[in-house]
């Protein structure tokens, strides 16, 4: 997550879905993953929603993110954190920035476990990188893999009772390539096939949130999901096959 990205279309889904949770009885934390703006980027640029009258049930999200991007002009996620979007979350917003020049490696690892600690009470725990899971082509500890959460990671955010909601933006891979990337988390904790849902946002580039649910929250959540879909939230949402 970059300042650059703040109230983007990806922004109205994310906050979309996790003020629905949230609205359910779940507690939520995040993980903004956060990485610095790209000067050379466009990235972000879909904003236009924000024109447009809102078309969803959550009028009060549309207002706020236009507040923050339109009226204020502060495309920033501690903006975000202080819009009252997310009532009662739980953030953690320290860079994620590895220096070659160290030890990235026990860098990596120590602001993880910064983030675990202050996340793991929280009933769903959302993770914002730029690109979403790992690839194989990518280390973890390299000037790219910021832009990335690993499965160790994630497994251990799901091992303290969370659920995971994990950020991607689609890339080109083929489909069923792209989807057993989210499958492959069940090598590194114990969580059966009915317990992992993908949600797709098909509004412009095409971006998912993998969850990986606890068995305790699944019918909660599949419900909460299931009544959103049933709305205005149709336009910009529908699930993926897994």
């Amino acid at each position: 997550m970059k300042n650059q990205y703040v109230g983007d279309i990806g922004d109205y889904t994310k906050l979309g879905l996790l003020r629905v949770l949230e609205n359910s009885g779940l507690s939520i934390g995040v993980n903004w993953y956060c990485t610095p703006d790209d000067a050379n980027s466009t990235d972000g640029r879909h904003i236009e929603y924000l024109e447009s009258p809102c078309a969803t049930p959550d009028a009060e999200l549309h207002s706020g993110l236009r507040s923050i991007v339109v009226d204020k002009q502060e495309r920033t996620i501690n903006a975000l954190m202080d819009s009252g979007l997310l009532k009662n979350a739980v953030f953690y917003n320290k860079p994620l920035v590895l220096s070659s020049k160290n030890n990235p490696a026990k860098e990596r690892f120590e602001w993880h476990k910064e983030a675990l600690s202050c996340l793991c009470s929280t009933d769903v725990v959302f993770v914002d990188p730029d690109n979403g899971f790992i690839d194989d082509s990518v280390s973890p500890y390299s000037s790219k893999g910021n832009k990335y959460v690993t499965y160790e990671e994630t497994a251990e955010y799901f091992t303290s009772g969370a659920t995971v909601i994990v950020y991607s933006h689609k890339d080109r891979s083929p489909e069923e390539k792209y989807v057993s990337r989210l499958h492959r988390i069940k090598d590194y904790a114990t969580v059966s096939m009915e317990n992992l849902m993908c949600l797709k946002a098909h509004r412009y580039s095409p971006r998912d949130y993998f969850i990986i649910m606890q068995s305790a929250h699944h019918d909660r959540i599949k419900c909460a999901v299931d009544k959103m879909l049933g709305t205005g939230w149709k336009k910009y949402l529908s699930y993926r096959l897994v």
